[in-house]
């Protein structure tokens, strides 16, 4: 167990962590530990943001409010504090950075599970949607949420650039874009073009979850029989119109183990379900929003797509929709 790692658990949840039962062994990761009074607990490492403060506020709020995701309890806080650099290896065990400088949180154990779309419908996602967007705070009574996380951060201010800059040369679409169809950067151009349009920009802005698909939930067996959902990923709360959070969900909700595409179906029923729990039809520019927003990612995801292991299913989605997809944008 690395001694830093446990003495954060001893000063913020009041006893040192005493066992590691999952989690890679590096300190910019989640790890799964034990501490020494017998609590499970999920330990998450990485460098520190501002938007942090904010997000941790908003996960707070909706566990609160019931939203089905683990209990926050502590941080974010530095991994190591006082007034000596304390070098520690970095994610990838590659590179040296001060403990000083690395945010650290804590949550409640949830158990395992699976990511999987059923057992709930389309629908019933943009539901879950809508209510989250309903508890939580609003975006003036937070810290800063900017910037918005890589794959919504459409309204970057890099001139040159399609995509936003990235953390790394490596993660760069740029680097591999003529190795792409052609459409997939069109489709990200035309759908930006029209999330960064004057009506877009007056819309009011609304917290919630920036990542809500499949993948980053998990339904975890109960002892009594059935299974219960759990939502993870709570670095992912961004402020956005409400629109474009409800497109991008609507949009890739369906995502289990990769990147995946709703059918234009499945995005009509999320849509749907999202608008009637919220009691409220989607306008015309919320229609158009949605659906530029569902665009935008899915070619952002496409273009991730050739960074790593080569086109796949996101690519083959984007591909087959990107006409209709932007016809519905107005893009």
């Amino acid at each position: 167990m690395d001694p830093l790692l446990a003495a954060w658990c001893s000063r913020h949840l009041g006893a040192p962590a005493v066992q590691q039962f999952f989690g890679l062994q590096r300190l910019s990761a989640v790890h799964g530990v034990r501490l020494a009074d017998g609590r499970a607990v999920v330990v998450k490492v990485r460098g520190a943001h501002p938007r942090q403060v904010a997000c941790g506020i908003v996960h707070a709020v909706l566990w609160r409010g019931g939203i089905p995701c683990p209990q926050p309890l502590a941080g974010p806080a530095p991994l190591a504090e006082g007034t000596d650099v304390v070098l520690v290896t970095g994610a990838g065990g590659a590179a040296r950075v001060d403990a000083r400088q690395l945010a650290v949180s804590a949550e409640t154990w949830e158990g395992e599970g699976e990511a999987r779309v059923a057992p709930m419908s389309p629908g019933e996602w943009g539901a879950l949607l809508a209510r989250m967007v309903a508890l939580a705070p609003p975006v003036d009574d937070l810290p800063t949420l900017q910037p918005s996380v890589p794959w919504l951060h459409w309204d970057h201010d890099a001139p040159a650039r399609l995509w936003p800059p990235p953390a790394s040369h490596r993660w760069d679409p740029h680097r591999v874009v003529d190795r792409m169809d052609p459409l997939i950067p069109e489709v990200a151009r035309r759908a930006r073009a029209r999330l960064l349009r004057a009506d877009v920009a007056a819309l009011p802005r609304v917290a919630a979850h920036g990542d809500f698909e499949a993948q980053n939930c998990r339904w975890v067996p109960q002892p009594a029989g059935g299974e219960r959902l759990v939502i993870h990923d709570w670095d992912s709360v961004v402020a956005l119109p409400e629109a474009a959070l409800a497109g991008n969900s609507a949009m890739c909700f369906v995502s289990e183990e990769d990147v995946d595409v709703s059918t234009l179906e499945q995005n009509d029923a999320f849509l749907a379900g999202y608008a009637e729990a919220r009691g409220r039809g989607l306008s015309a520019l919320e229609w158009q929003v949605a659906h530029a927003a569902g665009a935008w990612v899915a070619a952002y995801n496409a273009a991730f797509e050739h960074l790593k292991d080569g086109p796949g299913r996101g690519t083959a989605g984007l591909l087959a929709q990107a006409d209709e997809r932007l016809a519905r944008a107005g893009a």
